[in-house]
């Protein structure tokens, strides 16, 4: 049903972990679909949901709130990422690999680099450049505080570019 919706809408609906969780089912990108447990607690008898429904190691009061502060934050970040000039829409690792090695080639001296999001990795952007010879690919997570980024947290977009560009060369990186 997502496929045929905008990026970034998404389903609550029953979760085949049992009946004290929910599946948050979220179209990211395109064909990328996240698929997110909610565990409810405080359930009163006859209620159709808990009262405590957690994500993770947060927890929210109700489905409103989940949108509020998951949803959200996340849609904002990923329209950041796909207006970005470095985003590039491609269908697999392949498509991505040569439009950098080609960037690589055209000005040998530079270290291109691109972001996209591929089907296979749901909730990630995926970053690619090429510091020498072979590219190196790392994933970039989509989260409500900002881009999880080697363990941290940035926001917005440009401040995890920035960041990336000064660190990559670092024996901590």
């Amino acid at each position: 049903m997502l496929k045929k919706e905008d990026n970034g809408e998404f389903y609550f609906r029953p979760s085949s972990r049992g009946q004290d969780h929910l599946t948050l089912t979220w179209k990211f990108f395109e064909n990328n679909i996240v698929h997110i447990d909610i565990a409810e607690s405080d359930k009163a008898i006859g209620a159709n949901i808990g009262s405590k429904l957690r994500i993770s190691d947060e927890v929210y009061e109700n489905l409103q709130e989940i949108v509020e502060r998951y949803i959200t934050p996340c849609n904002r970040s990923l329209r950041e990422v796909i207006q970005h000039p470095k985003f590039l829409r491609c269908q697999n690792v392949e498509e991505l690999k040569k439009s950098i090695e080609k960037e690589k080639e055209e000005e040998n001296s530079k270290i291109p680099y691109r972001f996209t999001i591929l089907d296979k990795y749901p909730q990630y952007v995926v970053l690619a450049y090429i510091p020498k010879k072979e590219v190196v690919r790392e994933f970039i997570k989509i989260k409500p505080r900002g881009y999880f980024f080697h363990h941290q947290y940035h926001y917005p977009f440009q401040n995890m570019i920035n960041w990336f560009k000064q660190e990559f060369r670092s024996k901590d990186y």
